[in-house]
């Protein structure tokens, strides 16, 4: 059986396959580069510590191809800076995947397509000097590197992972200047994993709505909670409803056939056989992903989970914060 990081690899691979193509096709210039290039060099692949593909081209190229997402398969979207969700640099995603690279919060107030990606970062031409450079980036070491351009063509080919990519005519003088000792990098203990979270078979609009769709068509619903701790309490306290709120479930058996903030605690046994099409379930919990698993075990996929930071300052398109309400007015409007 794959592991998780050899199928998001697969995924990766596969859009660098694709965007190889493309840039063959219609005569554009790239380069495997950072963690890629030093992979190809040394290892013909992913380095040890990677999780994601950077490929640069020169900005005439960089322009050509961003203006032509058509050229690009339906499993594929090409993401520009022009476009929501990531205003830096081009990402290629495979759509019907996910990926996040913040906290989920930060993600989620992103937008935009958040599939499995390959980076495609401008090289930016210093000006009166015959040098590139990638200020896009928020690497300090990456961010100040400078490159002679006499160091990328003309270009070589090796291969990453068995798949052919172009590389600069002078790897060595680039990976030099972005590692102080690119044969096994100082830094090394220092990388991350670029992807906090990943799904290579499952969209990211099943995500996005599970964390931000709680307030769609609700109005019309029986509403269940679980968890009956804080968020509870911040949970009645902002959106009310307690005309429609049955009761929350909890896997504190102490209190089961109790109130707590005023609303009935359950057990969560008893939540199949209580909940239908016309109810709303919503997990109210700084242990939403444990309770997530613990709904799938039982058939029950259809839920939405309350963050308590996302929505303290996002309700539909509108920016409010419970401290700026007038006194006396302390509940967010509900659906306005």
């Amino acid at each position: 059986m794959k592991d998780g990081i050899t199928k998001l690899r697969e995924v990766q691979l596969e859009l660098l396959k694709e965007f190889a193509d493309v840039c063959g096709e219609h005569d554009l210039k790239w380069y495997a580069f950072f963690g890629t290039l030093l992979g190809t060099v040394r290892d013909g692949g992913y380095p040890v510590w990677d999780d994601d593909i950077d490929v640069v081209m020169p900005p005439k190229d960089y322009r050509m191809l961003c203006q032509h997402k058509e050229w690009f398969s339906k499993a594929c979207f090409l993401q520009t800076p022009l476009d929501d969700g990531f205003r830096t640099f081009a990402k290629l995603r495979r759509n019907g995947t996910c990926a996040f690279q913040e906290s989920l919060e930060d993600q989620l107030k992103r937008g935009g397509h958040m599939g499995i990606y390959i980076d495609i970062i401008p090289l930016n031409e210093i000006p009166g000097a015959d040098c590139y450079s990638t200020p896009t980036l928020s690497s300090v070491e990456k961010k100040n590197a400078v490159y002679l351009k006499s160091w990328f063509e003309p270009a070589q080919t090796a291969e990453f992972e068995e798949i052919p990519v172009r590389i600069p005519a002078t790897p060595r003088k680039i990976l030099n200047e972005i590692y102080v000792d690119w044969a096994w990098p100082q830094g090394v203990m220092k990388y991350r994993p670029a992807n906090w979270f990943f799904d290579t078979e499952r969209g990211y609009e099943y995500y996005v709505r599970r964390y931000t769709g709680m307030l769609e068509g609700i109005r019309d619903k029986k509403i269940f909670l679980f968890g009956a701790g804080d968020s509870l309490r911040i949970f009645v306290e902002r959106f009310g409803m307690k005309d429609r709120i049955v009761c929350t479930f909890d896997n504190n058996p102490k209190l089961w056939g109790k109130e707590s903030y005023g609303v009935e605690v359950r057990d969560p046994s008893k939540l199949p056989e209580s909940y239908d099409e016309n109810s709303s379930l919503i997990i109210v919990s700084l242990y939403y992903q444990e309770i997530g698993r613990q709904l799938e075990c039982m058939g029950i996929t259809d839920y939405y989970v309350y963050l308590d930071r996302y929505f303290d300052e996002k309700i539909g398109n509108r920016v409010v914060r419970r401290e700026d309400l007038p006194e006396g007015e302390k509940k967010i409007p509900k659906w306005e």
